[in-house]
């Protein structure tokens, strides 16, 4: 299974990352032979930048774009919409991942930094435990 990034620009799409309501994606590129891989969505807002993750999941369809400007809609398993979306400027591999990207200008593109595709499991992580605690302590 491979990592691959999307990103996604409010300015360009016509609506804010936080208004993604389910597990898909749009792209310009091929996704044959992609399926169960995993695509981390990234979202930048404002000026200067700063960079969030909205969403993780594993391809489980790709479907023909009701979008003129794309090819495919690729919609997922297994993931999940994060909200709040956790910052990713500060986090130490990041800036160097970003211009691995060419700073996300490649569309969807593979990860092979193996230090982002770990840090990105760890902004996952922690943003899961912490939602789920705070859920917790909300239901008492």
């Amino acid at each position: 299974m491979s990592d691959y990034v999307v990103y996604h620009k409010a300015e360009k799409m016509g609506y804010p990352a936080l208004d993604i309501g389910n597990l898909a994606i749009y792209t310009k590129k091929s996704t044959d032979g992609k399926s169960g891989s995993r695509i981390w969505l990234i979202a930048g807002e404002e000026s200067p930048r700063k960079y969030y993750l909205r969403a993780t999941f594993l391809i489980g369809n790709v479907e023909p774009s009701d979008k003129p400007e794309f090819i495919s809609r690729v919609t997922g398993t297994d993931g999940q919409l994060l909200d709040p979306m956790p910052q990713l400027n500060s986090e130490e591999w990041f800036s160097e991942f970003v211009e691995e990207q060419g700073r996300f200008a490649f569309g969807f593109n593979k990860i092979n930094n193996h230090e982002a595709k770990e840090g990105l499991r760890k902004v996952l992580l922690l943003n899961t435990l912490r939602c789920s605690v705070t859920k917790a302590y909300a239901s008492e």
